[in-house]
């Protein structure tokens, strides 16, 4: 129902749906005790590496064209060049057996790998054309012409790499790494990259064919840094919680006009308005008119004559299903610069896992409502004003309004383990999964087909990102 109400956004019938896909096999989370660095076997006996963060990275504009794909936590400190190769080893078998991939229909993908992978690389079966490797370096290993060949090769069959130059420092055989990358990576986190501006200053001029990933950009003075800088221009990915953030007010009287249309008509369906004033409401705006009389007569609605009349068309659709279509076109309406769709884009997944998470009880109900706590979570954001006053319209259910503003009550959980997915927050994930009663393995195929779903309805409504030039 999800997927038909939002298709119809645009007036475009849902396609025929896809057979059900087999379940991708289930993923051990990883351990919570790290091996000794000297041992080997515990890591070869593993079959899977658990959850494996995957961090949004955003285009000049701010749409979500990418994503980095690294596994936190003991196990990807491999010491020996040995241990880092099974560990490579594994994190592809995961990212394969876990269907990630399924990520990469509309988007590509940044995947960490150690130099001493590289003679193993070509034998792995990957989607190159989507995929960037990003190359780590080890202690002992050598930036020698043995190397170079081999990226030349890889280079030559398709492969593409990124480096982060504070990790290799300015020796001289660094240099003939970075002409074989595509990506270069600035990482504002790290505790040498500071240091090393005045050479990460020559670089994108010593090297104009690459382009650079800035990550973990956390304030306005480092994403200036990224637009101003000398050489800003070959700055193309973008990561870090400062993007996307919208003060409050900053939007004033420039609200698109219909959103406080459809605000107001949610109100009324909340409040159980007689049909008549819901009709007034939408009177008053042709162009959220036409679109409901355009939804209702969809030829997947199946109707035997065509509705010409507002209250018609609230009888048949139900106050429910109403409710669900105005949020949904609140999300997709008017606005759509890439940081308003990278917004809609995280409360689609947001609200895809809750329901998912809901169904896992049998209760549709609760779900129902899941869905529209993960919706709104970013309300306040979309419309550039509080949260409180974002939904003080709304009248909302008890359930959904204690989840939003005072993160208590019976949706508090499911939403904090959301946003844990988010955050790739390994700890509070597995907490919150023994007090929901789920396992990490739901949760994380939960949220993978909650990402799909999200670029599903954004590519049907014609808002996807263009990843072409990643």
């Amino acid at each position: 129902m999800l997927k038909k109400l939002f298709g119809a956004l645009r007036g475009k019938e849902p396609p025929a749906p896809a057979p059900a896909s087999t379940p991708a096999p289930a993923v051990a989370p990883a351990s919570s005790t790290p091996p000794a660095a000297d041992r080997v076997a515990p890591l070869d006996q593993v079959q899977s590496l658990g959850f494996v963060a995957h961090q949004p990275l955003q285009d000049k504009s701010q749409r979500v064209v990418a994503y980095e794909f690294v596994v936190k936590g003991s196990l990807g400190q491999a010491r020996s060049r040995q241990h880092r190769r099974t560990f490579d080893r594994l994190l592809l078998d995961t990212l394969r057996n876990m269907n990630v991939f399924r990520l990469l229909a509309y988007r590509r993908a940044f995947i960490h790998v150690s130099l001493a992978s590289l003679p193993e690389l070509a034998a792995q079966e990957l989607p190159l054309a989507s995929c960037i490797f990003v190359l780590e370096a080890q202690e002992g290993d050598a930036l020698d012409e043995a190397l170079m060949a081999q990226l030349d090769a890889l280079r030559q069959a398709g492969w593409r790499f990124a480096a982060e130059p504070a990790r290799f420092g300015s020796m001289s055989s660094a240099l003939a790494l970075y002409q074989r990358m595509d990506y270069l990576i600035l990482d504002f986190a790290a505790p040498n990259t500071r240091a090393l501006f005045p050479l990460l200053e020559k670089l994108p001029q010593r090297f104009s064919h690459l382009r650079w990933l800035a990550r973990n950009i956390n304030s306005a003075e480092e994403l200036s840094l990224c637009q101003h800088a000398p050489g800003s221009q070959h700055f193309a990915l973008f990561h870090g919680s400062y993007l996307g953030v919208q003060p409050p007010g900053s939007r004033g009287n420039k609200e698109a006009p219909n959103q406080g249309r459809v605000l107001e008509i949610m109100r009324l369906l909340r409040a159980d308005a007689p049909p008549a004033s819901i009709e007034a409401q939408f009177k008053l705006d042709p162009l959220l008119l036409f679109k409901l009389l355009r939804y209702v007569n969809a030829p997947v609605n199946g109707l035997a004559r065509k509705v010409q009349s507002i209250e018609e068309s609230i009888m048949l659709l139900g106050r429910d299903n109403l409710f669900k279509w105005l949020s949904l076109l609140l999300f997709s309406a008017d606005d759509d610069s890439g940081a308003a769709l990278t917004l809609m884009e995280k409360s689609l997944i947001r609200g895809r896992f809750m329901e998912q998470l809901g169904l896992l009880n049998g209760n549709r109900l609760e779900a129902e409502h899941l869905f529209l706590t993960g919706m709104f979570s970013m309300l306040g954001a979309l419309l550039r004003t509080s949260q409180a006053e974002a939904l003080a319209t709304l009248e909302l259910p008890v359930t959904i309004a204690d989840a939003l503003l005072n993160n208590r009550g019976l949706f508090a959980a499911p939403l904090q383990l959301t946003l844990a997915c988010e955050q790739d927050d390994s700890e509070r994930i597995a907490s919150l999964c023994q007090l929901l009663l789920v396992s990490a393995e739901q949760v994380t195929g939960l949220y993978l087909d909650a990402v799909v779903w999200a670029q599903e309805m954004l590519k049907e409504c014609e808002v996807q990102n263009s990843v072409d030039g990643v």
